[in-house]
């Protein structure tokens, strides 16, 4: 899958999310491993089940599970495991920059956000 985001884009974020984390919304997060600001897509919410090479992982009620669109390149829960919600800092829902590509963040397939 194409990634939604490209480099140089502009986002609003909103980190006043009532139903939170929603599977396939874009959030802005802290990695676990550096604390550096990351975006990814949620792709398991806190109770969840995920195939992992290990087995099925079975999500705590304050974990998400991250993937990015570019699977091949991408550094996410694959990696560093499920993230606590405690590091999401909020949705990513709107690109407001570069004209070319200004609106909402679509889900996969084009949905809305």
């Amino acid at each position: 899958m194409a990634p939604a985001l490209r480099d140089g884009d502009w986002l609003l974020v909103d980190p006043t999310t009532r139903r939170w984390p929603r599977r396939g919304s874009v959030v802005v997060f802290r990695e676990p491993e550096s604390d550096v600001l990351a975006i990814k897509r949620v792709a398991a919410v806190p109770g969840d089940s995920v195939r992992i090479s290990a087995g099925i992982l079975h999500l705590g009620p304050r974990q998400a599970w991250l993937l990015g669109d570019n699977v091949a390149a991408s550094i996410d829960s694959r990696r560093y495991g499920p993230v606590e919600l405690d590091a999401l800092m909020g949705r990513a829902w709107f690109r407001y920059a570069p004209w070319r590509r200004i609106g909402p963040i679509r889900r996969p397939g084009g949905g809305q956000p």
